[in-house]
């Protein structure tokens, strides 16, 4: 007889809503509960957790009114958002700007862009050499598989354009992402003149590979052409055959409940009537927040920098300077340009011309076919920093020599945090030089937009509690553009993105820059303009580093097991634990740091 798994009860609670993992079917109406786990966070990280901590049982496909149309992926609901002004950024001329924080279950991934690549092995390796034995790409690879399913494009499709996967790199896990069938007529021409730029063609983005042209898959379910969500893939299928998984809606988790130096529960309070309660954990509190709300709620419970917690009053219960700071996120320099002959159909066609718009939205609603089935785009260009400039190998040496501490944060003055930068500073100067990490992504959906988001920024942010209201909306500060070797890089990023726009296979678009504007040059004229313009942002929503993996002393948060330094019983699952950002979209390695954490979780007992 073989032996039964162990049930576990499993609490999840974040801001604004809350996964409960229980013996019953609903929170008990009593001032406090008891699960075996409290998973604060119902985002992607907190639903594959939670999935992963109470299965065992049965599962089923789930559909319906839940599942979301790809094509609204072109469009951002912010009333799905919730989050605080940044506080103001210098190197943006002092602009303030919207922290994007999902407040739906299933986070991100039920607002972003659907695009699922995952970073080169040197981004993962990095990972490793900074201290966190497993997580290198090796440790990963099998939860990346673990978490997917590819649903290939039709035949058809696949050899017109050229698009090649590799099978080895997917599993048969919960969530779905495929290629669409359809691509727009004027795609054609970017996809030649990708193939004729002289960078690689590595096939998968995410087979680690590294930089290159791609087709890069979306967050598409292929069985029925619906946005695939954590919520879709983690949550929808089992929540009714798994008693033991509960999901608690509209509640805030306001604090880390703490027996001397061990965790014991979540403080929430419910929204409707702003009554609160305990939640209590046998084994684990686990936070999955995100990298803006995990160390804010840390930081209010008494984990974090002394300093900080000082100033606002709240009671030192471990003093840890790496909670909020490291801060990094993808910066978005947004270029723009008016293509004088395009084709019909075109991106813009849906919204200018209604006739069209009737015809497609029919044709999805009967066949699941044409633009409404598909995202932004699929076809993707990452590369690295000597693909763009010919200038890679001197800012890579000027970076290195530099004092690192003339340009961070004054936590920084911190000598773990600051060792730990150093460490950093030696992986990213080397992979500046190296054509093995990508430094940008630019996406081509065949319309006049490119999105050119810089993936390595050295720069690094905070994010600390307010001082004069400990219990509100946490202080961001990016620091965007701190360090003059982002300014540099960005500016390479513009000026090979000009470059590309003039090849001679685009020339039949008669494509017109307008952002920033062909009449801007120097440096200076660049910069500027896209600043003042509104085209230079301190985040593609991409937040992370906050609750590093790292060795405390390199200023870390959390180790290899992910459990917080000096507190028993919490963990941290979330974006905030990578130690430095990959380059590529977030959710494919939110999706397999939860599926290892899962595991690490469970090998716990």
């Amino acid at each position: 007889m073989s032996e039964r798994k162990p049930l576990f009860r499993v609490a999840v609670l974040a801001c604004l809503w809350s996964v409960l993992i229980g013996a019953s079917g609903a929170l008990a109406d009593d001032k406090s509960s008891t699960y075996d786990y409290v998973i604060v966070g119902g985002g992607v990280s907190g639903l594959v957790v939670a999935n992963r901590l109470t299965e065992g049982g049965k599962s089923a496909f789930a559909s319906g009114p839940r599942a979301t149309v790809p094509w609204w992926a072109n469009g951002l609901d912010t009333s799905l958002l919730v989050g605080p002004t940044s506080a103001p950024v210098a190197g943006l001329h002092n602009k303030t700007f919207s922290v994007a924080v999902p407040a739906v279950v299933g986070g991100g991934s039920v607002v972003n862009g659907m695009a699922y690549a995952r970073g080169s092995r040197s981004d993962y390796d990095a990972w490793e050499e900074l201290g966190n034995a497993g997580w290198g790409w090796d440790g990963l690879l099998p939860y990346f598989r673990k978490s997917t399913t590819f649903d290939p494009p039709s035949r058809e499709v696949a050899e017109e354009w050229n698009i090649t996967w590799n099978p080895a790199v997917y599993g048969k896990g919960p969530l779905h992402v495929s290629i669409p069938d359809f691509q727009y007529p004027d795609q054609t021409f970017f996809w030649d003149a990708l193939e004729n730029a002289p960078y690689p063609k590595p096939g998968d983005p995410n087979q680690g590979s590294g930089p290159g042209v791609f087709w890069t898959p979306s967050t598409i379910d292929g069985r029925d052409k619906t946005r695939a969500t954590a919520r879709k893939a983690y949550y929808d299928p089992v929540f009714q055959v798994r008693p033991n998984l509960h999901l608690a809606t509209s509640t805030t988790a306001t604090e880390v409940l703490l027996d001397g130096p061990r965790a014991v529960g979540v403080k929430i309070v419910f929204s409707a009537d702003k009554s609160t309660r305990q939640v209590f954990a046998r084994k684990e509190v686990i936070l999955a927040a995100g990298a803006v709300q995990t160390p804010h709620l840390l930081q209010v419970s008494g984990i974090g920098p002394k300093s900080v917690l000082k100033s606002a009053g709240i009671k030192v219960k471990k003093d840890l300077p790496a909670v909020g700071a490291n801060l990094q996120d993808h910066v978005l320099t947004f270029m723009l340009f008016n293509i004088t002959n395009r084709s019909f159909p075109n991106p813009d066609t849906i919204n200018t011309n209604a006739t069209y718009n009737a015809s497609v939205w029919e044709e999805y609603l009967t066949n699941k076919t044409g633009p409404i089935a598909a995202g932004s785009s699929d076809m993707t260009a990452f590369l690295s920093l000597p693909q763009i400039s010919t200038d890679a190998g001197a800012i890579a040496d000027e970076y290195a020599k530099q004092s690192a501490e003339r340009y961070l944060p004054d936590a920084y003055r911190d000598k773990a945090l600051l060792k730990g930068y150093k460490a950093q500073q030696k992986i990213l100067a080397r992979r500046f030089k190296a054509n093995d990490a990508s430094v940008v992504g630019q996406p081509y959906p065949g319309g006049g937009g490119a999105p050119n988001p810089y993936l390595k920024p050295v720069s690094r942010g905070t994010i600390t509690l307010n001082p004069t209201d400990p219990h509100g909306l946490p202080v961001v500060q990016y620091n965007t553009l701190q360090n003059p070797i982002d300014a540099k890089i960005i500016l390479a990023i513009v000026r090979n993105a000009r470059s590309f726009w003039k090849r001679p296979e685009l020339a039949p678009l008669g494509s017109v820059e307008l952002v920033p504007g062909q009449k801007f040059q120097t440096d200076g004229e660049i910069l500027n303009a896209l600043i003042d313009q509104g085209w230079l942002l301190p985040s593609l929503a991409h937040p992370s580093g906050t609750c590093a993996m790292a060795p405390e002393a390199l200023g870390g948060c959390v180790g290899p097991d992910l459990k917080v330094y000096g507190v028993s019983g919490l963990s941290v699952v979330d974006a905030s634990v990578m130690p430095l950002i990959p380059g590529s979209p977030l959710q494919s390695t939110v999706y397999a740091v939860a599926e290892k954490a899962a595991d690490i979780i469970k090998g716990r007992g």
